[in-house]
């Protein structure tokens, strides 16, 4: 009788187990994230209390795109960001929860990248900001500095190192460049000059707004069909000289082809420019703004509120153009970012 009860005991014990292995495995098939190294800097954290806490670069799967985030938990606070990868050129995104109980304590929490504070919005007891990384940043990490006196019980700061990867931004060579001569002229005429210095005034104008986070969701593409022509940051080499950086994405599309927001936001810039063409300029809040040039048409104006997926345009080849395309650039707290760092994403749940 011993004997059966054993062996009943060890097909229950193998059940249960098997069980168990299936809920991990399909747990781990959904997981989408993987951990990428988080650092304190003040104050230092032992090795013993590292373990636990500071399991936090991931990837997350989206349309078939990964993205990288980072979390970590304080006694007070979780914050975690995310982005398509750490590195130069990259726009990231950081959701900081404060324990509810000290919500009604709060001062104005002040979030601090390479010591500039960067802009943020509280809404549903959550905190958001954007965190641009220059095309430019020349070092290995950077600092995050988190700023309130009742988020920390023995500091009003703490600083995290967040690392920062080099990017290879491509390079063509050219052996002839093709443009209208008034974009290659050294004397313009007056009038021309005019024109240039109304177009820089309205841009600088328009980049003043500052309004709070006015998205709710994930961003989309511009354009129903993705085809990419020319990526962030490009460089045409002519002559062993180097041009100027490309400061935004090229979609291929023919005259006409509809342009869409890619995410919610205030028109604050809808006019012809001389080197942009038809150009128009969404503000998505925390100096997030997203910029659409060379249209054939422009079918938004200034002021106007807009959805993601809202048509505001049609492709083009207008101002400083060889051929039609949309132009999408991203400059988000003066820096131009990659848009393809947080186009497709889930980033908001």
């Amino acid at each position: 009788m011993q004997k059966y009860f054993r062996i009943f005991y060890l097909l229950l014990f193998l059940t249960c187990f098997l069980k168990t292995e299936s809920i991990v495995s399909k747990d781990k098939a959904k997981s989408k994230q993987k951990d990428v190294k988080l650092a304190s800097t003040i104050p230092a954290i032992s090795k013993k209390e590292k373990e636990p806490k500071e399991k936090a670069k991931k990837k997350v799967k989206k349309e078939d795109r990964e993205s990288e985030i980072i979390k970590k938990k304080e006694p007070l606070f979780f914050f975690s960001i995310q982005t398509r990868k750490f590195s130069q050129g990259e726009l990231l995104f950081m959701k900081l929860t404060p324990e509810k109980t000290i919500l009604s304590k709060l001062d104005r929490i002040k979030i601090l990248w390479e010591k500039k504070e960067i802009p943020s919005t509280l809404r549903d007891g959550v905190l958001y900001a954007w965190i641009p990384i220059s095309p430019e940043f020349d070092k290995k990490s950077g600092i995050l500095e988190i700023q309130d006196k009742n988020l920390f019980r023995k500091n009003d700061y703490k600083e995290y190192e967040i690392p920062v990867h080099k990017t290879n931004f491509s390079e063509t060579k050219v052996s002839s460049l093709t443009m209208d001569k008034k974009y290659t002229s050294q004397e313009l005429p007056q009038e021309t000059l005019d024109f240039i210095a109304e177009c820089s005034k309205a841009k600088a104008e328009a980049f003043q707004s500052k309004t709070d986070l006015q998205i709710v969701s994930d961003f989309v593409y511009p354009v129903q069909e993705v085809h990419f022509t020319s990526p962030f940051y490009k460089r045409r080499v002519y002559n062993k000289t180097k041009g100027k950086a490309h400061g935004g994405v090229d979609f291929k599309g023919g005259v006409g082809t509809p342009i869409f927001a890619i995410n919610d936001g205030t028109v604050i810039l809808s006019r012809p420019m001389y080197y942009e063409g038809n150009f128009t300029v969404i503000d998505h809040g925390l100096e997030v703004y997203s910029l659409y040039m060379h249209q054939s048409e422009l079918n938004v104006k200034v002021g106007d509120k807009v959805k993601k997926g809202d048509q505001i345009g049609k492709v083009g080849s207008t101002g400083m153009s060889t051929g039609p395309h949309l132009h999408l650039g991203l400059r988000v707290q003066g820096t131009m970012v990659d848009p393809l760092s947080v186009i497709g994403f889930k980033l908001f749940e």
